[in-house]
């Protein structure tokens, strides 16, 4: 995420550089998560509070999976300092960071549900939390976000290689340049409707 790219430049511990991006992505991204789950969920959006609700779980989640990603990423550089060299490398390690992250954060998770539950079905947390769904769930949930971020790691390079070479052309001729993303964004929408 962008925080994770703005914290990689502070000279700061795992610890502190997790628990900042932890902190800074849930405050920035959970209203819109808490308003996508209610309205998925057929519940009343009542204010910040709902918007914020299971705040500190969710922090306490993002900033364990901070901690652990970079924790995570120090060992496996300390293991092979050119574990990103390369595209097959850097999509493996991302991929393996990705899920320990997961994983050690995923208890995170069934604390976040447990809290959000609406009131009048509410479980206790012993019948709440079932092991073989929590394992299911971070599995699944595991493997989509590692994929996800081992494959924008695979594809970073070569966008910022075409970037580099299409971005002179965008400083000559801006209006072209718009014109021209203008045009593939309208094909690429009329062949999507056609299909």
């Amino acid at each position: 995420s962008d925080d994770d790219m703005i914290m990689a430049n502070v000279k700061v511990a795992p610890e502190i550089r997790g628990t900042v991006t932890g902190i800074v992505f849930t405050t920035a991204t959970l209203p819109l998560t808490n308003y996508r789950f209610r309205k998925s969920m057929n519940l009343p959006v009542e204010g910040l509070s709902t918007l914020y609700q299971a705040y500190l779980p969710t922090v306490l989640r993002d900033i364990i999976y901070g901690i652990a990603r970079n924790r995570a990423t120090t060992f496996m550089l300390s293991r092979n300092r050119e574990a990103f060299k390369n595209p097959l490398s850097r999509f493996l390690t991302m991929f393996a960071i990705v899920m320990v992250a997961c994983v050690t954060s995923a208890p995170g998770n069934e604390l976040r549900g447990y809290v959000l539950q609406p009131p009048d079905r509410k479980k206790p947390f012993g019948e709440f939390f079932d092991p073989a769904k929590t394992a299911r769930s971070t599995t699944i949930g595991g493997i989509i976000m590692s994929s996800s971020l081992a494959t924008g790691a695979l594809c970073t390079p070569y966008v910022e290689m075409l970037w580099g070479a299409v971005k002179p052309l965008f400083a000559k001729d801006p209006i072209g340049a718009v014109t021209l993303v203008l045009v593939i964004v309208d094909r690429w929408q009329r062949r999507k409707l056609s299909s």
